[in-house]
């Protein structure tokens, strides 16, 4: 069961944040095996990441507070200095960081706002919910198990910055590589003041909680559309992760219902980026949704999600 458990959080991660989103699809035979080979390496870096990050916090017995702000740190880890697109105005081709610039720390206000959030909901957070809902919180590794998947996630980390350089042979100044670091590591620190729980009593309605999930996670997509008002949507997203965060705190719903809600909300945002690519991207696509909507219902339908919410 524990090797299940382990297995599942390690595949659901690059599942979700990268295939699910669209990011990378298949598009056909000639694509196939270099995305296995991605997938694989998504396996080493987000799947790792997530499960160790999850076997540390419930090791120490602590909470979402703490699994929350490990996964920003990661966030900050991959995007700050790994991939570097924080820093990157040209990653992949893209203009991510001309709107709303910040000129002396060289990144973009809406893109940071966004990228992060992205990993503490989608790559992290979400699919430790679900994992957690169908085994339990309880541990999952045994000191072979961490230290296999510690090395697993170097590895992994590697791998990514290689990649990533290789595309377009970029490195930030070092002044911004430096701050990433100490705001990775400020929040590591962070995150292991959250000594208790932020709640312990009966679970709130989960039909409630997954409304509020997809609701929450769809305003947030369709917001970053705004890229003409920068700042404001900085405000907005802001504002929404803030309001989010108090009616989470007010309602005590369980985690699970919420992971569903911003699963859901991948499953229409991948469809959305994937119509333009033609047929087989499309029925690709769906499968992929087919896959994760069963997951959710099979995981809906176990008494686990209704378990604490710490």
């Amino acid at each position: 069961m524990r090797k299940s458990a382990a297995l599942t959080l390690t595949l659901l991660s690059p599942f979700t944040a990268e295939f699910l989103l669209a990011d990378q699809y298949l598009a056909g035979p000639p694509e196939l095996v270099q995305q296995l080979v991605m997938f694989a390496l998504y396996v080493a870096f987000y799947g790792a990441a997530a499960l160790l990050i999850r076997e540390t916090v419930r090791r120490t017995g602590r909470g979402w507070p703490t699994m929350l702000t490990l996964a920003l740190a990661f966030g900050v880890f991959e995007e700050g200095l790994l991939t570097q697109t924080l820093f990157n105005p040209h990653y992949l081709g893209l203009d991510l960081l001309s709107s709303g610039h910040v000129p002396v720390l060289g990144i973009g206000g809406p893109w940071t706002v966004y990228v992060l959030t992205l990993h503490v909901v989608w790559s992290i957070g979400a699919p430790i919910a679900i994992t957690e809902a169908l085994f339990g919180r309880e541990p999952w590794l045994k000191k072979a198990g961490v230290s296999l998947w510690s090395v697993t996630l170097v590895l992994g980390a590697a791998a990514t910055f290689g990649v990533s350089y290789a595309m377009g042979h970029f490195l930030a100044h070092p002044a911004q590589l430096a701050g990433a670091a100490v705001v990775v590591i400020a929040l590591v620190v962070a995150a292991f003041r959250f000594r208790s729980t932020v709640w312990t009593s009966t679970p709130g309605n989960p039909w409630v909680a997954l409304a509020l999930g997809v609701g929450a996670s769809s305003a947030f997509q369709l917001l970053r559309g705004l890229d003409s008002l920068p700042w404001l949507v900085v405000g907005l997203l802001l504002a929404l992760e803030a309001a989010t965060a108090v009616a989470i705190l007010r309602l005590r719903p369980p985690a699970f219902p919420l992971a569903a809600g911003a699963v859901l909300t991948y499953c229409w945002i991948g469809m959305k980026t994937t119509i333009p690519h033609g047929t087989i991207a499309i029925v690709e696509q769906s499968v992929l949704i087919l896959v994760a909507v069963a997951l959710l219902v099979v995981t809906g339908r176990s008494t686990r999600p209704l378990a604490g919410n710490s």
